[in-house]
């Protein structure tokens, strides 16, 4: 529905109805995801930029059962009643809570289990489906990345509550909720013939530090985009962050071929077409081949939540490094696994999608 008003009146701020890009972060960046899969034959938007989250990661979406399961939980400790009541009168029940009963009477629940909660992204097969390694998104260009340490800041929260956990967790937490999705969903984005590029972010700034083990945590690249960077800026900082908004700029100007003029090479998963944006806090692209970080997907779940099954990982692609020509290296980042998922369905009603907690999905129609 938003983006449909975005089409119908932008015109009449000075935007173009040509050129909607839709971008977020985190949960917004699975939510920009779910949308293009949902309105595949009719998505409006010119441009998709999911950063750090895709329906592929964080073992989305969630089943039927399992949310249905924790609305039932929250009701019957609000006294609204469980399964075996009347559904109109549990809903009426609990449209009687205010907000701050309601969040109360969620189930507390510590360690990364805890980060999404009960409540996310559920499959009615409408608009949210359980089998997106089977279906094919939307005929639109795509902007897709993530960071270089995601769980920096979820290590830091943990530890302010007495949590701790290896690194060897955190790796394979990093890996398996955000380098090996996002590498799934670009490849699934070129399956489609899609214009892809795929960005790697590894700034880390005085100003923007959260702990001296937050790396470049998930969210680090929020204030580089939208230029909110607290306190002041290292002279690196700045030139990164205008070069990285030039970026986003021109991609959303012209979807198809603007990231192309401004020096960055399309994404294959068989090149050095990873943009290490930031690396070593230096401005400009630093590509190398993605089998450098997605070698070791081989080895995980994206399906799963659990970061504590697996032992240390080998680090695969410790070898890679860039070549001079840009030629493929040894593996081959395709080999990021897919998710288990089931029987396909159709497409829905766009009024029903949107973000749920993070980021959510930013609509820009440019005026430039």
């Amino acid at each position: 529905m938003a983006v449909e008003w975005v089409r119908d009146n932008i015109e009449n701020f000075g935007g173009d109805p040509s050129r909607i890009t839709l971008f977020g972060q985190s949960a917004g960046g699975a939510s920009v995801d779910a949308y293009s899969y949902a309105w595949a034959s009719d998505p409006i938007a010119a441009g998709f930029i999911p950063e750090s989250g895709t329906m592929f990661s964080w073992g989305l979406p969630n089943s039927l059962a399992s949310t249905t399961k924790a609305w039932y939980t929250v009701a019957g400790n609000l006294g609204c009643g469980n399964a075996s009541s009347d559904p109109t009168a549990v809903m009426t029940c609990m449209r009687q809570q205010n907000y701050t009963a309601i969040l109360k009477a969620i189930p507390k629940s510590t360690g990364p289990s805890g980060i999404l909660g009960s409540f996310g992204p559920t499959v009615d097969e409408t608009v949210i489906f359980s089998n997106y390694s089977q279906r094919t998104p939307a005929k639109v260009p795509m902007l897709i990345g993530n960071n270089n340490y995601e769980g920096g800041i979820f290590r830091t929260e943990f530890a302010l509550a007495g949590l701790f956990f290896s690194d060897a967790f955190w790796d394979d937490f990093n890996l398996q909720e955000f380098t090996c999705p996002a590498g799934i969903r670009a490849n699934a984005s070129l399956a489609a013939g899609n214009p892809t590029w795929r960005y790697r972010y590894f700034g880390v700034f005085p100003n923007l530090a959260v702990s001296s083990e937050a790396g470049t945590y998930h969210a680090a690249e929020l204030p580089i985009i939208f230029d909110t960077a607290p306190g002041a800026s290292t002279a690196d900082e700045v030139s990164i962050a205008n070069y990285m908004r030039g970026a986003w700029a021109a991609f959303a100007k012209d979807p198809q071929k603007g990231l192309t003029t401004y020096g960055w090479p399309s994404y294959n998963p068989s090149q050095d077409t990873l943009i290490r944006l930031a690396y070593d806090n230096i401005t400009g692209t630093n590509v190398i081949n993605p089998y450098r970080y997605d070698a070791d997907c081989v080895l995980v779940n994206v399906s799963s939540t659990n970061s504590s099954t697996y032992p240390t990982l080998p680090d695969l692609g410790a070898n890679v490094t860039p070549t001079a020509t840009g030629a493929s290296a040894t593996g081959s980042a395709t080999q990021t696994p897919a998710p288990k998922t089931s029987s396909s369905a159709a497409a829905g009603n766009r009024s029903r999608i949107g973000g749920w907690v993070g980021l959510g999905a930013v609509v820009a129609a440019y005026l430039l």
